[in-house]
């Protein structure tokens, strides 16, 4: 095993090492997204005609409106269930030599504590996590929850309520969603965009205090409402969902085995719809990413390079490479991972790199 750097110029080498080989894998990973995609446009002809039949079967037997919705939103509830049963699961990278997910409990548990002490990283992950997996699917339920909007809204031009005594729920619920939805996509928490927001509302903030108190009651009013807001929107798109689903399951009358069968079929068309669209999204937002850490992993390399030529003391360039560790970590601790159905419509999403996660040595390089 060898041994740790142990001059400065042995540790700035050795991030530059680092930092060369993962820009390395960023630049073919984004060379095999970008090859999958191959034919994705034409992979979207078949539902989108699909929901154009569906459509017509609307027109022609409106109760399917209120079976459309029942669909949606119960695959918008639970669509996360299929994210849990892959059919293949994998890291977009090599596998790791050396990964700290092969140390025992004991080595790990120092590192778990560093990680729960830093309450800033640990909520930025869960959002990360959380949020960053809805990204893909706006589109997929915009379309989704859109084709019945446009229907409800037909009927009631045409002087024809399908879903009578409903129909304001449902528009309330579907506009909820799809604001939430622009918040998410807003907001870009596979990037790490809500620290990015967090830091300039700070820096505002700071520039507030200067301006007097009028200023900071001003911004300080504004981060509130925004928060407020996001919150009501959150529980909007999130909770009520569930209760408008069971509201417009108990809302059916004289229920037959033909709308069983319809269910299912309208089920199969929206799961398709839901996948295709959600792999269109990941692709597009994994190579987004991919592009803007590539770009920044340049810039790392860059300032590495210069910060060994430098001729300042070693304890600016000790400092010099203390912020060149957290700007690195801070964003390669989180992974892109690709999963599939049957090794078709692969989905990428932004996981946390264990590797990273676990190790004391590199929490330490992470504010939060």
């Amino acid at each position: 095993m060898a041994s740790p750097p142990n001059t400065l110029s042995d540790r700035i080498l050795a991030f530059s090492l680092e930092t060369s080989t993962e820009l390395s894998q960023q630049q073919d990973l984004l060379e095999r997204i970008k090859g999958e995609g191959v034919h994705r446009f034409r992979k979207t002809l078949m539902p989108l005609a699909l929901m154009l039949l569906v459509s017509l079967l609307i027109v022609l037997y409106p109760k399917a409106l209120i079976l459309w919705f029942i669909v949606g939103l119960f695959l918008y509830s639970y669509n996360f269930i299929l994210l849990l049963m892959p059919t293949t699961s994998e890291r977009a990278r090599p596998k790791e030599k050396g990964s700290t997910t092969r140390k025992g409990s004991e080595d790990r548990w120092p590192a778990f504590k560093l990680f729960l002490h830093k309450r800033k990283l640990a909520v930025e992950m869960a959002l990360t996590l959380f949020l960053g997996r809805m990204v893909p699917l706006t589109a997929s339920f915009t379309a989704i929850l859109g084709l019945g909007m446009g229907m409800l809204v037909y009927f009631l031009l045409t002087g024809y309520t399908a879903a009578t005594g409903l129909t304001r729920l449902v528009l309330v619920q579907v506009l909820l969603i799809m604001v939430f939805y622009v918040l998410v996509n807003f907001l870009r928490p596979q990037a790490q965009g809500i620290t990015t927001l967090a830091r300039s509302w700070k820096r505002r903030l700071g520039a507030a205090r200067s301006r007097g108190r009028g200023a900071i009651i001003l911004v300080r009013s504004a981060v509130v409402g925004v928060i407020a807001i996001s919150i009501i929107l959150a529980i909007g798109a999130m909770m009520l969902p569930g209760v408008t689903f069971f509201t417009l399951l108990t809302s059916l009358r004289d229920f037959n085995a033909y709308d069983l069968l319809l269910i299912a079929g309208l089920f199969a068309v929206q799961l398709w719809v839901m996948r295709v669209l959600q792999s269109l999204m990941s692709r597009r937002m994994a190579i987004q990413l991919l592009h803007v850490r590539i770009d920044k992993l340049q810039q790392l390399l860059e300032m590495a390079e210069g910060l060994m030529s430098s001729e300042e003391d070693q304890f600016d360039r000790g400092e010099g490479l203390k912020t060149l560790l957290s700007e690195y970590y801070s964003m390669m601790v989180y992974d892109i991972f690709r999963q599939d159905l049957f090794g078709r419509a692969p989905v990428y999403l932004v996981g946390p790199r264990l590797r990273y996660m676990l190790d004391e040595k590199v929490l330490q390089h992470i504010p939060g």
